[in-house]
């Protein structure tokens, strides 16, 4: 960086970070040392999790101990990955919401767990949205993020 103390907006990779320390570092192209990522950067950004290899849009400074990261602006490519065995299910789950703006909702299973529902699901069976508390049918496979609807399988009929 040219000057000390001045905020630069850069791109980097989540080279490691450990959420039980509270902190981490990422890679920055163009400079030769990690910048070192504190948890509540994380947390002010409303990011609930960071694995090895996403990519932030974040703002550095120069500190005394090195860089490091003082905001977050985007998680440009969070790291998703299968885990387990990769294999799917159907499973049955009550929508809790979805909202047609942010493009995304969540079901949730009998277990009490989260299901990740994404808009592009929905317009492939050509809906806008499902509304709260509908049962339905959906196929899920588990990631690092959790549990994510990859088939819309149906949507039931209202309990009478």
């Amino acid at each position: 960086m040219d000057k000390p103390n001045i905020i630069k907006m850069v791109t980097g990779r989540v080279k490691w970070f450990n959420q039980f320390k509270g902190y981490g570092f990422v890679e920055i192209d163009g400079i030769n040392e990690d910048v070192f990522l504190h948890f509540s950067v994380i947390d002010k950004a409303g990011i609930k999790r960071t694995n090895n290899g996403d990519v932030i849009l974040c703002n550095i400074v120069p500190s005394h101990k090195g860089y490091q990261v003082t905001e977050i602006i985007e998680l440009i490519q969070p790291v998703k990955y299968e885990t387990e065995d990769g294999t799917m299910e159907d499973v049955e789950a009550t929508m809790k919401w979805f909202n047609p703006s942010k493009g995304f909702g969540f079901a949730q299973l009998d277990s009490g767990e989260d299901v990740f529902i994404h808009a592009n699901l929905l317009r492939k069976h050509k809906l806008e949205t499902i509304e709260h508390s509908r049962r339905i049918r959906i196929t899920v496979h588990h990631t690092n993020f959790g549990y994510e609807a990859v088939d819309l399988v149906t949507v039931l009929p209202p309990e009478r």
